[in-house]
């Protein structure tokens, strides 16, 4: 039902930093564990797409300001923010961001603007949070419909207490701390994703070979159990619950025909939990001959010759795995549920099948050594994966992880701007030390990436499409002239 007046909502994707100025080239990469970079990487919310969508169901007139892409600084977006007016500002704050949101918010309140707080940070630390004076509202667990219900119980329509995984100030400042909210059962129920509020074409990843690209998130809930990983053990939980395969179509569909989308990134937490939903969408996409590519995040112990074939047929390009470490009792230890062979075998699997393979790895876990660091680093040389990403495990507050570096005096810094897994580490750990650390992530790429066995590799790869040749210009571009 429409709304008289339409009450407007803006959400907010904040500057990377508090001093970012449009002339830098700092941005803000990654999404469950967000990092700063200097290559041009752009990401956006996927879930706040999908709950400004549902916002513009119940009638709300809906606005996005993704201020990297739309060049916005600090002052320029609170200039915007005054332009607009807006009933309430939605920021999903991050832990690389949060000095920034904080800034946002305290304008949004000034200007007279209600703000609600969401994410899986805030859902960890929303009895802290909430203390805050410049937010109103933090939405725990997954946000896509509870944003709109708070909203029409600020109008009056609802009564706040109702609203499971709210917690929100009284008046008198009394904070309330409603109860846990139950997963969403039907992805299918929810609209596709607003995604005309954003310019596509200004997002990249330097992994894309077509453009315009997009990301896109197929199911819910790990059944895995890893120990650093935010997503299950804050916001969605470890029960798998997934679209329909004929739901993943249809979106597919609309971002390839209606946006002009050509390469599409599934990122789920692990797209293969259900190999049979996997196939079927691959056959629907194999049907459906759209012009595009995609890649998909899985474990390579649950690839198989079939699931890779199909999804080479539906235009599959790279797969990414979570390698994280080459160490067979560092695996253990974080719970990862592999082995050093099954992800051999998922790994030759996939480039049988020719698809790329981008390995994800970690360096610094509680249990590292120099020795074990080195083991990660050969076993990623042995691999040979087209594209590894390398970070250390941020502990991010509501994980595990988290809790065991609090626990043993691990950190160095609470500043969470310090906590940047790509660049640097601020932990301090009881085997390898801070610098130690910093050495290993500042000297990996190079080691990697200069290799010649992958740099031979990479040689043959370029010629099998234009986008491969452009993408390893700009790889090796960068490679060579830092």
């Amino acid at each position: 039902m429409e709304k008289s007046g339409k009450k407007k909502i803006v959400f907010v994707e904040p500057p990377p930093l508090l001093g970012w100025t449009v002339e830098m080239k700092i941005s803000k990469a990654g999404r469950r564990h967000p990092c700063l970079n200097e290559t041009g990487e752009q990401t956006y919310s996927y879930q706040n797409l999908s709950c400004a969508a549902v916002l513009r169901q119940r009638g709300f007139a809906v606005t996005y300001l993704h201020c990297p892409t739309q060049r916005l600084d600090l002052p320029m977006t609170k200039k915007a923010l005054a332009d607009e007016q807006p009933f309430a500002v939605v920021i999903m704050v991050e832990h690389i961001n949060y000095n920034v949101a904080v800034a946002v918010s305290e304008y949004a309140r000034e200007i007279g603007g209600k703000v609600l707080w969401v994410g899986p940070f805030v859902t960890a630390l929303h009895q802290q949070e909430i203390t805050k004076p410049c937010v109103d509202y933090i939405l725990r667990q997954e946000w896509d419909y509870s944003v709109g219900e708070v909203l029409e119980a600020c109008d009056g329509e609802t009564s706040l207490d109702t609203i499971a995984g709210l917690t929100w100030k009284k008046p008198d400042g009394t904070v309330v701390v409603n109860a846990v909210r139950p997963p969403i059962e039907d992805l299918d129920a929810l609209p596709i994703p607003a995604y005309d509020l954003l310019d596509l074409s200004k997002f990249y990843e330097s992994v894309f070979i077509r453009f315009p690209a997009a990301t896109m998130i197929t199911s819910r809930g790990c059944p895995f159990n890893c120990i650093y990983c935010s997503y299950p053990q804050t916001i969605y939980g470890h029960r798998f619950r997934a679209m329909s395969p004929q739901r993943v179509f249809d979106e597919i569909k609309y971002l390839v025909v209606d946006r002009g989308v050509k390469e599409i990134r599934i990122d789920d937490d692990t797209f293969d939990i259900d190999r049979n939903r996997v196939i079927e969408i691959c056959k629907l996409l194999a049907k459906g001959k759209f012009d595009m590519v995609f890649s998909v995040q899985c474990r390579p112990q649950l690839m198989t010759d079939e699931e890779a074939k199909w999804l080479r047929k539906a235009g599959c390009r790279m797969v990414l795995y979570g390698v994280e470490s080459g160490n067979e009792q560092v695996l253990k230890e974080i719970r990862k549920g592999t082995t050093k062979d099954e992800i051999r075998r998922g790994v030759k699997i996939a480039k049988r099948h020719g698809i790329d393979v981008l390995n994800c790895v970690m360096l610094g876990f509680y249990w590292d050594t120099r020795t074990t660091v080195e083991d990660t680093i050969k076993f990623a040389f042995e691999l040979n994966a087209e594209f590894t990403q390398v970070a250390t495990p941020t502990p991010l507050p509501g994980t595990d992880y988290y809790n065991l570096l609090e626990d043993n005096n691990c950190f160095l810094s609470k500043e969470w701007e310090h906590h940047d897994s790509v660049h640097h580490s601020s932990v301090e750990l009881p085997h390898l030390s801070n610098t130690d650390l910093n050495q290993y992530l500042a000297t990996f790429y190079r080691r990697y990436y200069r290799r010649p066995a992958y740099l031979f590799m990479m040689m043959l790869r370029m010629f099998r499409s234009w986008g491969n040749f452009t993408q390893s210009l700009r790889k090796f571009t960068v490679l060579f002239t830092k």
